[in-house]
């Protein structure tokens, strides 16, 4: 492994600095008040999971037919595109005729290669250059970014700053497409971005119509659509579709949305699934909790971070547990809501929790990078750290993997960052969920500083049709552990210097308050914990940065009135379970992982 300094040495600039304030705890998803996602109407949906399952030689139960098409009547209410304006390419559906109109005399329907300044350097560059895993080919391949024009599609929450930043840096013309009250408008005055397309986001039925006029109207060819935000990866395939632009295709990132979708197809494909339930009102509450049993798990069909995931133990526990999740269920609170209020109940699994980023190019996986998940505070499933490279015996990680890597052909992918949540349980490698773009809070750094990979340069390239090739050095560039720092206790923050001391511990390279003094939190008592700070180490050695952080975050003061004295408790931290306790001791079981 090189030395932790020379390690250091290669990055200019430290992804945060002491005191950094982001501004998660603004919105319970830090999300901008007009994010939203444009979701499949009936005809789409009913392609979509018919078209996996009913597949030569596939076996379809009549109730898995009735669910498909009730799933898709039930989303028919938020469909963004009246039923004549949805685009599926090469499905005979159409544009409304004037959007039709312009398209034909626009980019639809030419060779992308016609018009970017990306693509005019092709001809010259030899097509096998750029399918290695050199230097001289990645270089070749940040050349071919200089003057592209790229449009986000919703620039997510001010803490991505950074990947526009970082756009600028590789000679890149971004431009933003978001809602008026967007923290991202700033960014064309500070000349990080070229210009800002405002939409208003409040009209879903005309939103992808409006989205692509303005996109028209914006007098720009852009030569990729893309983001780094949740909530737009469907809308944004469904644009790159429109101006015939590369992407992965929209079905696709319907069915990741969507986690019944998404375990049906896998079924289909033959790889490992729960068992799982749809519910869509009280009387389904019975049957659920006989089919799927208990332990298990509530979630909503549609949702994001981890919101209204819960664990339930009991029939009357997932009544009471069903209601409390319904009643903030309001798309005014949370437009992700205008998708569905579906919830799922699956089995519970054991076992260990990991993410696997993964890049794709032209259908084939190309990178693959395993983390280590920490353990949640349940019945909560708020994240509370992660570390890279993972400790977890190989053979194992080489599964975990795989089955990332056949989940994501099974869905359709072919391009671009994903995130993907899985559990290596008794039974082997099982998916939790498959985030369609790169994953967020620190997983760029942690590939970044660990592997040398850089997501978010990647993944513009493949949304400009480059071949990309990460180069995956045989040992970490150095070690990286995070630990998101839970409110222990609903209150008051009171304090905004409560990290000082990890100034002590050498390894300490950011500490981020999360909340400010005067915030209010949220503690596991009263909901899902809100995070509170961020810390990041880094060293030479994963099993000495766990027990550093174990040791300063116990060390910090809690700065937290609290509304009850009597919840008033320490800080939580999960050194009862893996990666703190060792495959070699950890017995995986489901007593182990309800402990």
């Amino acid at each position: 492994m090189s030395s932790f300094t020379e390690s250091l040495a290669q990055y200019r600039e430290p992804v945060g600095s002491a005191g950094d304030s982001v501004d998660f705890l603004l919105n319970k998803r830090k999300l901008p008040s007009t994010a939203i996602e444009r979701v499949p109407g009936v005809a789409e949906l009913e392609v979509m999971i018919s078209g996996s399952l009913d597949a030569p030689g596939s076996a379809r139960s009549g109730r898995q037919q009735d669910q498909g098409q009730e799933l898709a009547r039930s989303l028919q209410s938020a469909n963004f595109l009246v039923p004549k304006a949805v685009l599926a390419r090469g499905s005979g559906e159409s544009f409304s005729p004037s959007l039709l109109s312009r398209l034909k005399f626009g980019r639809s329907g030419a060779s992308p290669m016609d018009f970017s300044p990306v693509f005019s350097n092709f001809p010259h560059v030899k097509p096998q250059l750029l399918e290695r895993d050199t230097p001289e080919a990645q270089a070749i391949r940040r050349k071919l970014l200089r003057g592209a024009q790229v449009l986000i599609f919703q620039a997510g929450y001010s803490g991505k700053r950074f990947i526009f930043e970082h756009l600028k840096e590789l000679g890149v013309k971004v431009s933003i497409l978001d809602g008026p009250d967007s923290w991202a408008k700033c960014l064309v005055d500070e000349d990080v971005i070229e210009s800002y397309i405002e939409l208003d986001f409040t009209d879903y039925n005309t939103l992808f119509e409006r989205a692509v006029d303005a996109i028209l109207d914006s007098g720009i060819t852009f030569d990729a659509v893309a983001t780094f935000y949740e909530d737009a990866v469907a809308v944004v395939a469904r644009l790159a579709e429109a101006l015939n632009l590369p992407g992965n295709p929209s079905a696709a990132c319907q069915a990741a949305r969507n986690k019944y979708v998404t375990r049906e197809i896998m079924r289909q494909h033959g790889l490992a699934t729960p068992k799982c339930y749809r519910i869509t009102d009280v009387v389904d509450l019975e049957p659920a909790g006989q089919h799927v049993g208990f332990p298990a798990i509530l979630k909503p069909a549609f949702g994001a971070a981890s919101m209204g995931v819960h664990k339930v133990s009991s029939q009357d526990e997932l009544v009471d547990t069903f209601r409390a999740i319904r009643a903030t269920m309001d798309v005014h609170l949370d437009t992700i809501w205008t998708q569905g209020t579906d919830l799922l109940l699956e089995e519970f699994y054991d076992g260990d929790e990991f993410d696997v980023d993964a890049l794709m190019s032209k259908g084939e996986v190309v990178y693959a990078s395993l983390s280590d998940n920490w353990a949640c505070w349940e019945p909560w499933f708020q994240e509370t750290g992660m570390n890279i490279p993972s400790l977890y015996p190989e053979e194992k990680q080489a599964e975990l993997k795989a089955f990332a890597s056949q989940t994501l052909r099974a869905l359709g992918f072919t391009d671009g960052a994903f995130h993907v949540e899985v559990k290596y349980t008794s039974r082997g490698p099982r998916l939790i969920e498959v985030n369609a773009r790169m994953g967020g809070m620190c997983v760029r750094d942690a590939n970044l500083r660990t592997w040398g990979v850089d997501l978010v340069e990647e993944h513009i390239m493949t949304a400009l049709g480059i071949p990309i090739r990460p180069r995956m050095p045989p040992e970490p560039l150095v070690c990286f552990a995070q630990a998101a720092v839970n409110a222990p206790y609903s209150g008051i923050v009171e304090r905004s210097d409560w990290l000082e001391g990890l100034d002590k511990y050498a390894h300490c390279r950011l500490k981020r308050y999360l909340a400010k003094a005067g915030a209010k939190v949220t503690g596991p008592e009263d909901g899902m914990p809100d995070w509170v700070a961020e810390i990041i180490f880094e060293g030479p050695d994963v099993s000495e940065l766990l027990r550093e952080m174990r040791e300063a975050v116990q060390s910090l003061p809690v700065p937290i009135r609290p509304f009850k004295e009597d919840a008033r408790r320490g800080w939580f931290f999960p050194d009862f379970a893996y990666p703190f306790v060792r495959p070699e001791v950890h017995a995986v079981s489901e007593n182990s992982a309800n402990n």
